[in-house]
């Protein structure tokens, strides 16, 4: 660590900071580059050679077309409707004051942080042909047949990330209106335009970057969705992201896999490349020394816009609310009896057929790889913050790009990067523990860094420099002055990497071996064996490290994050 603070103050480039660097480089070329550029030159690959046969077969045969095709289509439909639902939302609670706001916009964050295969689970206890709102409404009505049957379908996929990252529109849009100043509206309306004109001319276009930068974060996320599509789409509505896993598991066909990771970064950059640019062009300064005004929720008099608020807001208790009790409903239900059998088996020592382990063990492995990764990322992301808030080198931003690259990458191609680049010399780590908390570690470091970077910013470093002058080395002013101070933010950190790292998935079943299980994969295999009570309960373990955590953060300052 003293390395990385370098000798000087943060206007200084000295040896530390490039030792810095180059430590970083090192560690990242070896457990995330090597790993990348070995699977990507495995595109290029044939029988005889050097060869583009599996990009052409990807780019030209009609099946990876299709997949192609339906991973955009899904995207975009995703990012439609969780539009729809974020904005209605952002919209109260920008112009709207009622009891328990603060309270309800904190809650807003939970989807978005639940772990993707329990979000699947939620949705098949509750949207299922039997499941508890078919079961419902057939019993209140007399109904011969469920009335709604959208699971395994384009439906109950887009309906699932709608779930997961309406939250996030709600969030970034709502923050952004609620700062816009009224002053430019309440001109408008002095001079007899109409509400509806207002808001297409006036508040939407200010509104547009908030728009803009959340709906590219929908679709970046629905793009790479894996747990979500893996569970409720099936082979017919599989993604890239299933046809990798798919290729690289099942089939063993490297070359193809290769070359749809490929392909899949070349378009993901491509929609952030175009994002960005627009964004750019359309950004206009909004905020100014006034709020918009907010009328009261439930005072009187009770007009149409109140009841559709009040229609939307049972709509979306029934939507939000419904999967999660139903897994915490289902956790409680074991072989036609209510109890806590299915939570006793946690701490069970026997061997599981549908784990390929105990479910004790299960539990075991997710601890020890969390409490590792979370280590780990919080090494690497605070030496990263650290030069990326303090050095002061030419081309610092390339850099910074270069050391947050494994953001720009699926969570599935990581883990067959890192199945490929693991097995071989020098570290012949391919299906083992490190392997998996390498692979943890390299997905979450990225979001330790934009904890941290925030409250580094906000640090004086005029605090170190006295020290400094008065005879402390850098080691000890970092270790009196700074980490005192970082410590809430370290905190927040940890924490969020833990509940991040406890839910992962995508990259974890590519690099697990028969007989080594962690909570998510347990979850996945006790759906697919259709034990419910079972996964509900490993589940349920997985919502309560999720809400933990989510209130940590939010009790330790995390409303700084803009989730």
């Amino acid at each position: 660590m003293a390395a990385c603070l370098g000798d000087g103050d943060h206007t200084t480039v000295t040896r530390g900071w490039y030792l810095a660097l180059l430590a970083l480089f090192g560690l990242l070329a070896l457990v995330f580059y090597y790993p990348l550029a070995l699977v990507l030159s495995m595109a290029f690959k044939g029988p005889n050679g050097w060869s583009f046969s599996a990009i052409e077969s990807v780019i030209t045969d009609p099946y990876y077309v299709h997949l192609i095709l339906f991973t955009v289509k899904q995207a975009a439909y995703s990012t439609l409707l969780s539009l729809g639902i974020g904005l209605v939302g952002a919209y109260i609670l920008a112009r709207y004051n009622f009891p328990g706001k603060r309270t309800i916009r904190s809650l807003t964050v939970i989807p978005f942080v639940l772990p993707a295969i329990v979000v699947a689970l939620g949705f098949i206890l509750f949207f299922g042909n039997s499941g508890y709102l078919n079961r419902t409404l057939m019993s209140l009505f007399g109904l011969p047949h469920p009335p709604f049957r959208i699971l395994y379908s384009l439906v109950g996929i887009v309906l699932a990330h709608a779930f997961y990252n309406a939250p996030i529109v709600m969030r970034v849009v709502g923050a952004s209106w609620e700062g816009l100043d009224p002053s430019i509206d309440e001109a408008a309306q002095s001079l007899g335009v109409g509400r509806w004109r207002r808001f297409i001319g006036i508040t939407l276009p200010r509104l547009m970057p908030a728009i803009l930068s959340s709906s590219a974060l929908v679709f970046v996320f629905t793009f790479l969705s894996f747990p979500i599509v893996l569970t409720l789409g099936g082979a017919r509505y599989a993604t890239i992201e299933v046809g990798i896993y798919t290729l690289v598991r099942t089939l063993l066909d490297y070359n193809h896999g290769a070359a749809l990771i490929l392909v899949e970064i070349v378009i993901s950059l491509s929609f952030t490349y175009l994002y960005l640019r627009t964004e750019g062009r359309m950004a206009i300064v909004t905020q100014g020394s006034r709020r918009m005004p907010q009328r009261a929720l439930f005072a009187l008099p009770v007009d149409a816009g109140k009841v559709l608020i009040a229609l939307y807001a049972l709509l979306m208790g029934v939507f939000f609310l419904g999967p999660i009790v139903s897994i915490i409903i289902d956790s409680l239900h074991s072989a036609q009896s209510w109890g806590i059998a299915n939570y006793a088996q946690l701490v069970s020592q026997r061997y599981s057929p549908f784990l390929g382990t105990s479910p004790l063990a299960t539990v075991r492995t997710s601890l020890i790889i969390g409490s590792l990764a979370t280590l780990a990322s919080l090494l690497v992301g605070m030496t990263i913050a650290f030069f990326v808030v303090r050095a002061k080198i030419i081309g610092r931003w390339a850099i910074e790009a270069a050391l947050m690259a494994p953001l720009a990458v699926s969570s599935v191609a990581i883990g067959f990067a890192l199945l490929r680049g693991l097995s071989g010399p020098p570290l012949r780590l391919g299906g083992t523990l490190v392997a998996i908390i390498i692979a943890h570690a390299v997905l979450i470091y990225p979001f330790v860094v934009r904890v941290l970077r925030p409250i580094l910013e906000g640090l004086d470093v005029q605090l170190v420099e006295a020290a400094r002058s008065l005879g402390s080395s850098r080691l000890h002013a970092f270790l009196d002055i700074e980490l005192p101070l970082l410590r809430r933010g370290l905190l927040v950190a940890a924490v969020f990497a833990f509940a991040l790292s406890m839910g992962e998935m995508s990259a974890t079943i590519i690099l697990i071996r028969p007989g080594l299980s962690t909570i998510p994969i347990a979850v996945y295999g006790l759906l697919s064996a259709r034990q419910f009570g079972a996964a509900s309960a490993m589940a349920v373990v997985l919502i309560a490290v999720t809400a933990i955590a989510f209130i940590s953060i939010d009790r330790l300052g995390g409303r700084r994050l803009n989730a």
